[in-house]
């Protein structure tokens, strides 16, 4: 923008390679950018109304300087002049008269180093990206764990199966009632495990109608219903070898459970010596399956919540009412569970404390930084980072992320020495500062309550 119109026919000539916009004054180059934010704008100092020291500073009210490259086009070259045009936000200047080739270089050096910073941006976030996704593996291969942990302790046999009937898990107990090893069961048809009786034809026809969507006279309209059936089976003994001589068949108390087309799977448990309703009865039986999850997703959901509060702003609560309601059950159901639950241990909380202040000193080094764990541990030189497969890891580092990876015996003096090497970045956010100072005074308490016990 320029209020000279010769300047701006020149400048247009010489970058005719670029889609050029020429405006005349600040106002009208306000409002071009609002309507159509360019890559950079080239800008001239001196014009009546809006002069470039205004126009840089409005621009910079919205767009920051990765955002939006500025050049100062001005004949004002002397040192003070172009110190307040770098005060307002300006990247670069170019003195009158210019070259052709400076006009061109200067521009492209803007537009190169703004796509570099977009580039790193965008690799800050695939790279937070990925450790979260890696984080959700974690969680996950976690929370099969303990599901498989659950199941191991029941009586009766568990296998679990999704649509179109494949068979992806089962018990130890369940292997023992077919006869076989669990891989052998791994991908096969649920059916397979049926003989020919007619004694099977109802788990077959549950089984067929759940696998094809038809609903009955209490469910239509709704995918997400399960249906749970008791009925006798018989199965060839061992699995898959029916014409062998020394196969033999037999019959066992079974429920079904099948569970909603849009969820798609289904559980069948087998029972040889005790009544099958003791361990299936009244939605037992899908708590069962469901409760580690669960309870692993909730946890999910409460870190989700705590990282959002750690950067949510008082005017983002005021403009949703609804919001803070809905924060406000959430001390609703800290009372329920403080009253209605055992105490927290005094090792408990400071094991849990302990895995607070990690995560929140991780969190303001990512929100501060823009940087990863790995490049966290290296930097403060308290945790290892180790290479494998190629890649770098932090190991012991993401122990401490973890309530249930926390070694028996923590090293609190690093997870500690962490925390103050984050605080030791002066850029912080103020409310981001306060919220791990008060985690981290919160686990001194602790330490010295325990030291002095």
């Amino acid at each position: 923008m320029d209020d000279d119109e010769i300047n701006r026919v020149v400048m247009g000539q010489q970058l005719d390679e670029y889609n050029i916009v020429k405006c005349s004054n600040g106002l009208d180059a306000l409002t071009v950018i609002e309507e159509n934010k360019p890559d950079l704008v080239l800008l001239d100092l001196m014009m009546p109304g809006l002069n470039g020291y205004e126009v840089c500073q409005k621009l910079r009210q919205k767009y920051n300087q990765i955002e939006l490259p500025i050049i100062l086009v001005t004949a004002k070259n002397h040192l003070e002049d172009l110190t307040q045009g770098f005060k307002t936000g300006a990247n670069d200047y170019l003195a009158k008269p210019f070259h052709n080739e400076e006009l061109t270089s200067r521009v492209e050096n803007q537009l190169r180093l703004s796509l570099l910073h977009k580039i790193n941006e965008d690799n800050v976030k695939l790279r937070s990206q990925i450790e979260n996704y890696a984080q959700a593996d974690s969680e996950l291969r976690s929370s099969r764990f303990r599901l498989q942990q659950v199941l191991e302790s029941l009586k009766a046999g568990f296998i679990a199966f999704a649509l179109p009937g494949k068979i992806f898990g089962l018990n130890q107990r369940a292997a023992e009632l077919l006869g076989t090893d669990r891989a052998s069961l791994i991908d096969k048809d649920i059916t397979t495990l049926f003989s020919s009786s007619e004694v099977n034809n109802d788990i077959r026809a549950a089984i067929d109608r759940w696998e094809t969507g038809e609903e009955t006279a209490d469910n239509q309209g709704n995918n997400d219903h399960a249906t749970s059936i008791s009925v006798a089976v018989e199965i060839v003994y061992p699995y898959n070898n029916a014409d062998k001589i020394s196969s033999k068949k037999v019959s066992f108390n079974s429920k079904l459970n099948l569970f909603g087309t849009d969820e798609g799977t289904g559980v069948l448990f087998l029972e040889d010596t005790e009544p099958l309703h003791q361990v299936s009865s009244s939605g037992i039986a899908r708590d069962m399956v469901e409760l580690v999850s669960f309870l692993g997703q909730a946890q999910q959901n409460i870190r989700r919540i705590g990282t959002r509060l750690s950067v949510m702003t008082p005017t983002e609560v005021s403009e949703h009412p609804t919001l803070l309601n809905k924060l406000s059950s959430i001390e609703d159901l800290i009372h329920f569970i403080d009253e209605q639950l055992p105490a927290v241990s005094s090792e408990g909380e400071y094991r849990q404390q302990l895995v607070t202040l990690m995560r929140s000193a991780l969190h303001t080094w990512e929100v501060t930084t823009q940087k990863s764990k790995i490049e966290l541990a290296e930097e403060s030189h308290i945790w290892a980072v180790s290479i494998d497969d190629g890649r770098l890891r932090t190991r012991t580092f993401d122990r401490y992320l973890r309530l249930e990876q926390l070694p028996k015996n923590p090293r609190w003096r690093e997870v500690v020495r962490t925390a103050y090497f984050v605080l030791s970045n002066p850029v912080i956010e103020p409310e981001t500062r306060v919220s791990l100072e008060a985690e981290l005074e919160k686990t001194k308490a602790i330490l010295k309550k325990a030291a002095i016990n």
